[in-house]
């Protein structure tokens, strides 16, 4: 099944302009780490105070606050890109909001953002017309193969992007998304009083720490 033909009816076509650009490099560092750039997601964050209201609980895999970026009604574009020794495709999930797939292509993203890309050379790797409009979709294999996606922020969530691979999930190929920040209602101390069990961060950093 070829998932590019599986455009919408009545056609949805994506939102024409992105105010912000998101670059994520596929990667696997290491003989149990996969990563969404340089760094691995932290399997110990799960026993952190949540970010929604604990901002020295975001790591190096968060992505957004209330100040830039990300905010909610804005459309964002993100780029994944494989790196070397890519050799098997992977399935993404993108939670909370439904994506454009409007670009793919090889020999890897080498403009600023996919406006560069249009008045540069690129074209002929993308369609903003009538695109698949989905919670999943897939980075093909090779090194240089690139998807962009588009999407717009309408469900303000702490929300997540990763590799549906479990063992490449499990292994940190995650990256949390604070979307629409700023219109969230504040957390009602009620909930930030519930018991929680005391954590110190551990001295280590991998994704299974």
């Amino acid at each position: 099944m070829d998932e590019n033909k599986l455009a919408p009816y009545p056609p949805r076509p994506p939102p024409e302009k992105a105010d912000f650009t998101f670059k994520f490099m596929v990667n696997k560092t290491g003989p149990s780490t996969w990563v969404l750039n340089a760094a691995p997601h932290e399997f110990f964050r799960q026993n952190v105070p949540p970010i929604l209201w604990n901002e020295q609980s975001r790591g190096k895999t968060s992505w957004g606050n209330s100040n830039a970026f990300l905010k909610n009604g804005s459309v964002g574009d993100l780029i994944l890109e494989n790196g070397a020794r890519m050799n098997a495709s992977h399935p993404f999930h993108k939670h909370n909001h439904k994506v454009w797939i409007i670009g793919q292509g090889e020999g890897g993203f080498t403009w600023k953002d996919v406006d560069d890309a249009l008045k540069n050379g690129g074209t002929q790797y993308f369609n903003t017309v009538n695109r698949p409009y989905r919670d999943g979709f897939t980075l093909c294999a090779g090194e240089g193969r690139f998807v962009v996606v588009r999407y717009k922020i309408t469900f303000p969530a702490v929300s997540m992007l990763h590799c549906h691979m479990i063992h490449h999930f499990a292994s940190g190929q995650r990256v949390i998304l604070l979307e629409g920040m700023e219109v969230m209602p504040p957390v009602p101390q009620e909930l930030k009083d519930k018991p929680h069990v005391g954590f110190q961060f551990p001295l280590r950093y991998g994704p299974l720490d």
